[in-house]
Parts: structure tokens; sequence; C-alpha cells
């Protein structure tokens, strides 16, 4: 198939889908974005690309498994590096998956803007049926409703598996011509109360280094507020089955650009649950989920990671510190009050707790910037 643009059914009409939220296409009524929650998408031919185009330096496809899930889930991961000519705003990908045996499957998905400054990486991590593994696939990239003109040696594509030590081309070629509509069951929403807050531009989460060839992967999640400007201004809690997965969410959560929720048309705070999967080649996260503000107990910051500093030390030692922990548990300005005369030990216990993770104080239910007295207790080695 050539040239192509995405329609759904939106009231009585079909109109042209311009965008996407997460995975819910949008469509332009007056002048404004609105997402459809449901409604029979389908891919018909355009006249021409959009203006401009990509060029793709380097492409991955794979499908893996969630170690970290209770139901080890599979998912499916495309990993592009592209170069463009100019710069594409409200963009979209649409795959087409076709397994080795049965229908294909077609599936959008917002992706961050591609800008000309450089090399952009469009990375889509998604749950599948194990069925798609093993198949191939072609994509399109859409920028405003309109085809963006690819630059791709690829063609259709393999998909490998994750014990596959590479990519494997499949043979070169347009996609086939027989799209067929894309039936959405969403369930019915009203757009026009407003919109939850969603990543516009999600840091990638690493896999420990420390626990390469020690456990297969894991799991780890986070609760934290977005105000008005979609910046993070306070992180509830991070819990997960290891310790080391804490940093790499600390560092995704507030290292991520954020757009705001809305409501009846303005931006609001927002209270947000977001989970995290850790395996060896590809941890992703889960979509954001909007959840009431938690009922909090008054508390003291709460240690949730602490790396403890690598010194010989003849015998145990106490190392009294002064430390302001902040609404993101991060610790701030930190001061030795006393280090029984051993320096050496003072100077290696501040360094090692700058890089603590705390849960914030709670008082009067909400996360406070507190200093307080904390005493590191360091054992001999």
């Amino acid at each position: 198939m050539g040239q192509a643009k995405v329609t759904i059914d939106y009231e009585t009409e079909r109109l042209p889908v311009v965008a996407m939220d997460g995975s819910y296409p949008m469509v332009e009524v007056q002048g404004k974005l609105i997402p459809v929650f449901e409604g029979q998408v389908s891919v018909v031919p355009a006249n021409r690309y959009t203006d401009g185009a990509v060029d793709v330096l380097k492409i991955d496809a794979m499908m893996g498994q969630d170690y970290g899930s209770s139901y080890g889930g599979h998912f499916f991961r495309f990993d592009a590096t592209v170069r463009a000519e100019r710069d594409f705003e409200n963009c979209f990908i649409l795959f087409v998956i076709a397994p080795e045996t049965g229908a294909a499957t077609y599936v959008m998905r917002e992706i961050a803007d591609i800008n000309a400054v450089g090399n952009e990486r469009i990375l889509v991590t998604m749950p599948v049926n194990p069925g798609f593994g093993g198949g191939r696939f072609s994509y399109k990239l859409f920028s405003g409703g309109e085809e963006i003109e690819v630059r791709d040696p690829n063609g259709i594509m393999s998909i490998r598996d994750e014990s596959q030590d590479s990519f494997v081309d499949g043979e070169s070629g347009e996609p086939e011509t027989d799209y067929e509509p894309i039936a959405s069951s969403r369930e019915n929403r009203s757009s026009a109360v407003g919109a939850p807050p969603k990543v516009e531009k999600a840091r990638l989460l690493d896999f420990p280094k420390s626990l390469l060839g020690v456990v297969a992967g894991g799991y780890a999640v986070a609760t934290f507020s977005i105000d008005e400007k979609g910046e993070v201004i306070e992180i509830l809690s991070i819990s997960g089955d290891r310790a080391e997965f804490i940093p790499e969410v600390w560092k995704t959560v507030t290292q991520s650009r954020y757009r705001p929720g809305i409501y009846q048309g303005k931006a609001l705070v927002t209270t947000v649950r977001q989970t995290y999967f850790f395996n060896e080649f590809a941890p992703f996260s889960e979509e954001m989920v909007s959840v009431p503000y938690p009922n909090l107990r008054d508390r003291a910051p709460r240690v949730i990671y602490s790396p403890l500093p690598e010194i010989a030390l003849s015998k145990a030692r106490t190392v009294e510190l002064e430390i302001t922990v902040n609404r993101l548990g991060r610790v701030e300005n930190p001061m030795v009050v006393d280090d029984s005369g051993r320096a050496e030990v003072g100077a290696a216990a501040l360094q090692a707790i700058k890089q603590w993770i705390f849960e914030p104080a709670i008082v009067d239910g909400f996360p406070v910037e507190q200093r307080f007295r904390y005493q590191l207790k360091l054992a001999p080695q």
C-alpha cells in the first residue's frame, strides 16, 4: 500500500485521526483535539505524504517476556533511531503485525515529537499475545494525521525472539494492501469533561548493572503527583521486590516529561500510579493510572534505598548527620554533626547519604520537606 491515512467514526461523521493520546485516537473538532474511546478505525489510501521525510538509521523489533509480572506476559518492542528533515508534531505510529499463522493485527500508539536536531529515538513497548512471535511486521509514521515518508531499507521485517542474538531482516517491499478496519472495544467515556495526565517523553528505564546475571527480573511501583505545569512535585511512595530498582524508577519518574491532567479545560494537580517491569532485555513501564489521593498517616521520612560507603572500619561506628529530605525523597544539604573523630568515615558517610532515597515526611496527610538529624550506623567490614 502507498500513502495512507487513518480515519475513525466520531458521532455521525468519519474523521481523520490527527493524533493519539497514548492508545486512544484523537480527532479535531472545532479546532480542539478530542480523544475517541469507541469507534471503528480504518486505514485508507491518501494522495500524498506530508512535507519532509525521515531516514531510518537503525531499527530493531523483538518479542520478549515480562519476567517481572506474576503472569509472565509477553511484549513487543520497537526501537528505531531516525533522522528527520524537519520537526514533526502530534506523531503516532501504525504497526501491521502478521504472525506466522492467522490474521494480521493493526495497532496504533502515540510517539514523542520527532525533531530535526540530531538523531531521534522511537521506542514503543506494548503487551501482546505470544502469537506475535516469529511473525513479520511493517509500520507507518504519521504527523498531524498525514503520513510521513520513511526512508527505511528494511521494508517488511521479521520480529526476532529475545533468545536470538541479532536482528534478522525480512524481505523488502511494501505492506499488503488489504487493510481491514480496526475495531476499538474501549469503554465509553466522555471526552468533554477532561483528559488524564500522560507521559510525553519518557526517560528510558535501565536494568541495574549490579543485578545482571543475578536475577531474571522484577517490578516496582511508584505513586506520585503531577502539577498544572506537568512537573512531578512529590513522590508519595516507591516500592519493589529489589531495592536496586528504586533509583532507576526514581530517575524515570523525575526525568520524564509529562502533560498535566485536564478537567473542564483547566490543568490540575493529579496523583498517578505507574508500574515498572525489569528484565535484562527490555525494561518497560505500563501506562500511568490516575488514582485518588491516598489517605496518608503522618510519619518521619522513611529510607527506601540506602547504599553504604565502602570503607574499612576496625569497629562499628555511628555517624550523626543533619540532612534535609525534600518532597521527592532526595537528600539536600547534608552535614556531619558527629563522626567520633574519624574524619574519613564522616566524609564517606556524607557521600553515601547523598545517594539515598527516602519516602518524604508526611504532615497533616501531605508530603513536606523536612530537616532532621539522622544516625547512620556503619558496621565493620
